[in-house]
């Protein structure tokens, strides 16, 4: 609140603080006595409290406002046995001479500032204080995870293309901080890892800023979703936060939030959804939406002057209509998402580290990139890295990063330390985020089942510091988890492939407490496993294996390479059931999966590409597809491997989807660019089989569609890649930023883009 703020905003103000001081008298306020306008008198059981309040600092308004205070401290005095007290509430500093005015006129009537009095409601600077000292979600600092955080480089933010207030243009911290400011309310979304916590507390950090300065009359309260599994009141809530951190007056943040002095910020909605999963996505979904109970009330019932925003992993949810319902009180709400980092802004990050150009695989995540540089692992990814697919990419690293390990460590060898790594993150599986935490007896069982034997008090060291894991300072002492989702998927890889090689189950099976099937790029991994001693019979077998041990999570993933392989299971029958697939993906000339079928599966993607033979597709019964690409919808799929009791979520690739710009007056090249952009930078998946880019596009525009690909690579853009010996096309995720203002409005982006598309015909 600044200087020339309306006078009667400020009483306004002042009565709400008042309201909630003395709660007993929280209907009264401005009282006529005697043809005299008061602007406040509370009467608080055996205490009258009588408020005047102005933004006045001239001297005759305090003695005509202490005259009044005078006058009802004199009528409520022993009045009915009560006490009376007077208050004179300044926008900023009473004036010394003000101050002394008013002890002449009355010595019951206390001169103070509005933020002094409200200090008596809440102690804001002592809140912002203990606040700034603890955690804040997943943000840490990678070299020292105790120690303080590095300095914010600010990240690209984009609006959600469904977002309703058609403001499009890229935005940064700086934004999110004024919208909070001006009482907006939203969600950030963000892949792992993606700053979306540092963001968040960025924000926390302006908004107290602009408190201190007294800019705001509000301030921000910042709460780690984490710490408060199972709440369900923002009350409970805001009581257990003041104790986590230490301050010891938690009723009163309670009593600052119901008068709408407090923005509220809550990082990670995605840590605090209840474990497991069902079959029946609806089941699912209550699950969720009962998780999200707590953040749903924050929006609700936080008073509508103060702002609310809430941070978490975009695909937590099956999609956005699910996000906004259970999230927010108002469907309306914003949504903004947080991008990867662009090249000048990993050049910022990594300061004056050694740069060097980062491979199109590795994801350009703070977190991850903050932890290799850290470990000094990034000046070894060698040039021979930088034009792989993901998968081999990724396979590369582990090998990169546990090599340097072993060099540091005398009598560990390379392939141990890699070992236990994978090791480590199959039990990570089983845990709810697939990340962690991961205790120190799981981590010393693990590398005691590689070596045959307990580990020496020199192993034990490279333990605590084993590559790709890190300290999480929420969790329990010696605790570790994966710094990285990618990083976590291609380790995740080795005890399929070790399986499908040698299908032989111990005692104990890990396998058996795995939750999700692998991510797609754990699978891609699989195969470059597998792929030099593979063959039909002995998939086949690993299947079986799999399913008759109930191990349905392990049939999924095998399935799931043999795709990537290129080789089918030996006509083996295989029916798997009740597993949350990430993603799958069904090719034009792909093996016979006919004697595949998925039972009340959950599938998050579903890709067909080109025009696969019905008769070598798995059969899909009473499956949930929240996001079906390459078909125009539910009659476009072959009935006799989709039963009627499938039920669909999404098809990007309608012909509808793609009809706005279809029908707008862009030069037809211009069209074709912008279609291939959506589907490889706004839609879910490592990126797209070349035939699948196709799907949703008019028969006119195919043909250009080669020439656009390849002004896209030239623009570095996109990059192509051989899975399985077929062509996909991957984004470059650092060019986000530019790819957005393109297709949101390619006349106007002033790129070159433009005019090479145009050139199209």
């Amino acid at each position: 609140m600044t200087a020339d703020v309306d006078q009667d905003e400020f009483e306004e103000e002042v009565r709400t603080v008042a309201r909630a001081l003395w709660p007993h008298a929280r209907t009264d306020g401005m009282l006529n006595i005697e043809a005299v306008e008061h602007d406040g008198i509370f009467f608080d059981h055996d205490i009258v409290h009588c408020v005047e309040a102005t933004v006045s600092r001239r001297l005759d308004k305090a003695k005509h406002d202490g005259e009044k205070l005078h006058k009802a401290i004199k009528r409520w005095t022993g009045t009915d046995g009560r006490l009376a007290k007077g208050w004179f509430v300044t926008l900023h500093a009473p004036t010394p001479e003000q101050t002394k005015e008013l002890r002449g006129i009355d010595p019951r009537i206390k001169a103070l500032s509005f933020a002094q009095f409200k200090s008596r409601l809440f102690d804001s600077l002592a809140y912002l204080q203990r606040r700034r000292e603890a955690p804040f979600g997943s943000a840490r600092n990678p070299e020292d995870p105790h120690g303080p955080l590095e300095r914010y480089v600010p990240v690209d933010i984009l609006p959600s293309s469904a977002s309703s207030s058609g403001d499009l243009e890229v935005l940064h911290v700086d934004d999110l901080a004024e919208r909070l400011l001006s009482g907006q309310r939203y969600a950030l979304v963000g892949d792992y890892g993606a700053g979306k916590s540092m963001t968040f507390r960025q924000l926390f950090f302006q908004l107290a800023d602009a408190h201190k300065q007294n800019r705001t009359l509000r301030y921000p309260v910042h709460l780690n979703l984490r710490d408060h599994w199972g709440q369900k009141t923002p009350r409970v809530a805001l009581t257990h936060h003041a104790e986590e951190i230490g301050f010891d007056r938690p009723e009163s943040l309670v009593a600052a939030w119901r008068s709408g002095y407090i923005h509220v910020l809550l990082d990670g909605f995605d840590e605090i959804a209840a474990p497991g999963w069902s079959s029946d996505v609806r089941l699912l979904r209550e699950t969720r939406m009962r998780a999200m109970e707590l953040v749903r009330r924050f929006f609700k019932e936080t008073p509508r002057k103060a702002a609310v925003a809430v941070a978490g992993r975009r695909h937590f949810f099956d999609n956005e209509a699910e996000l906004r319902d259970a999230l927010f009180d108002d469907r309306s709400r914003l949504i903004f998402e947080v991008a990867e980092f662009n090249e000048a802004q990993i050049r910022e990050y990594l300061g004056r580290k050694n740069w060097f150009t980062l491979p199109a695989w590795l994801p350009a995540r703070p977190l991850l990139i903050g932890h290799l540089a850290a470990q000094r692992k990034l000046e070894e990814i060698s040039d021979s890295t930088l034009d792989l697919a993901p998968a081999a990419g990724w396979n590369a690293l582990l090998d990169i990063i546990s090599s340097r390990e072993s060099d540091i460590e005398a009598g560990i060898d390379v392939g141990s330390v890699r070992a236990t790594l994978e090791r480590l993150a199959s039990v990570a599986r089983c845990k709810p985020s697939g990340l962690g935490p991961l205790t120190y007896s799981e981590i010393t069982e693990g590398f005691a089942l590689i070596r045959g034997q307990e580990p020496s008090d020199d192993q034990r060291t490279i333990l605590h510091r084993l590559p790709g894991l890190a300290v999480d300072a929420d969790a329990q002492q010696g605790t570790r988890y994966f710094i990285d989702a990618d990083l976590a998927a291609a380790a995740q890889a080795r005890d399929v492939s070790e399986f499908i090689l040698t299908p032989v189950l111990t005692g104990d099976s890990v396998a058996s407490r795995w939750n999700v099937s692998l991510t797609q790029l754990g699978v891609d991994v699989v195969a470059i496993q597998c792929k030099d001693n593979i063959t039909e019979k002995l998939v086949g077998a690993a299947a079986i294996t799999a399913v008759r041990a109930d191990l349905d999570v392990l049939a999924a993933d095998i399935v799931r390479a043999s795709l990537a392989l290129g080789c089918g299971l030996d006509n083996s029958t295989v029916n798997i059931d009740g597993v949350h697939v990430p993603s799958l993906e069904l090719f034009e000339g792909q093996p016979d999966l006919s004697s595949i079928s998925f039972s009340n599966c959950i599938f998050e993607s579903l890709e067909i590409s080109g025009e696969v033979d019905p008769r070598l597709l798995p059969s899909f019964d009473g499956c949930y597809i929240d996001v079906l690409f390459g078909r125009a919808g539910a009659s476009d799929l072959p009935a006799q491997r989709f039963a009627a009791n499938c039920t669909f979520g999404d098809f990007p690739d309608s012909l509808e989807r793609n009809a706005s710009v279809v029908a707008s007056d862009l030069p037809i090249g211009v069209k074709v660019v912008i279609v291939l952009l959506r589907k490889l930078y706004m839609q879910r998946g490592r990126g797209r089989a070349e035939s699948a880019l196709l799907r949703g596009m008019p028969q006119s525009e195919r043909g250009l569609v080669p020439a656009a690909l390849a002004i896209l690579q030239k623009e570095k853009l996109a990059t192509q890649v051989k899975i399985n010996s077929r062509p996909v096309w991957l984004p470059d995720r650092a060019s986000q930023k530019r790819v957005h203002g393109f297709v949101t409005a390619p006349r106007g982006s002033d790129d070159s883009l433009y005019g090479e598309a145009a050139a199209l015909q």
